[in-house]
C-alpha cells in the first residue's frame, strides 16, 4: 500500500511538472513557436516594410532563413530604390551607394555601431544576409561589397548569395 502510494504521487508530480514545463514553452520569450517571427534580436531594429527578401527565424532548422516577399522586375530595379527600401525597412542603418562596377555593387555603411555592435550576432547576420540577397536582385550584380568599421558581431567585406546559403 505505502509502494502504491508513492508511485501515485510520483505520478502527480510529474503529471504537474509536465503541464508547468508546457506553459514555460509557449510563453512570449520564445520565438520557436511563431511561424513567421524575425530573428532573435532584431525587433527593434526592423520596420517589415515591404523588403523583397526577409529575414525570418526557421523554428525547424533553428536558423535565420531568407524569405522572398516579392518578385521583381530586374528591368526596373535601380540600386538607388533597392537601397531606399533597404533604409526604410532598417533602424539605425544607413546603408549608401558608392557605385557599380562590372558584377559587384559596392556600399558603405557610415556610422555601422547599431549593426555591428547593438544588433547581436542575429541581428547582424539577417542585416547582411538580406541585404545581400536584396541588391544581388539588381541584373548582372552578383557580389555586394560592404564598408564599414568592424564590430564585435560583423566584419566588412565582399558578400555573395552563396556566402548564406548554409
Amino acid at each position: 500500500m505505502r509502494i502504491l502510494f508513492i508511485l501515485s504521487a510520483l505520478a502527480f508530480l510529474c503529471a504537474c511538472s509536465n503541464q508547468d514545463t508546457d506553459k514555460d514553452v509557449v510563453t512570449e520569450d520564445t520565438l520557436l513557436h511563431e511561424p513567421e517571427s524575425t530573428s532573435p534580436g532584431i525587433e527593434d531594429h526592423i520596420q517589415f516594410k515591404n523588403l523583397v527578401w526577409l529575414p525570418v527565424f526557421d523554428s525547424a532548422k533553428g536558423a535565420v532563413v531568407l524569405k522572398q516577399q516579392r518578385q521583381v522586375d530586374k528591368d526596373t530595379l535601380t540600386a538607388e530604390k533597392l537601397i531606399k527600401e533597404i533604409n526604410d525597412s532598417w533602424d539605425g542603418i544607413n546603408l549608401e551607394f558608392l557605385k557599380i562596377s562590372h558584377d559587384t555593387i559596392y556600399v558603405a555603411i557610415p556610422e555601422s555601431s547599431v549593426l555591428t555592435q547593438q544588433m547581436g550576432s542575429s541581428g547582424a547576420y539577417s542585416y547582411i544576409s538580406s541585404t545581400t540577397y536584396i541588391l544581388t536582385e539588381l541584373k548582372s550584380i552578383k557580389f555586394v561589397d560592404f564598408d564599414f568599421v568592424e564590430g564585435d558581431h560583423l566584419a566588412p567585406g565582399t558578400m555573395k548569395r552563396s556566402d548564406f546559403q548554409n
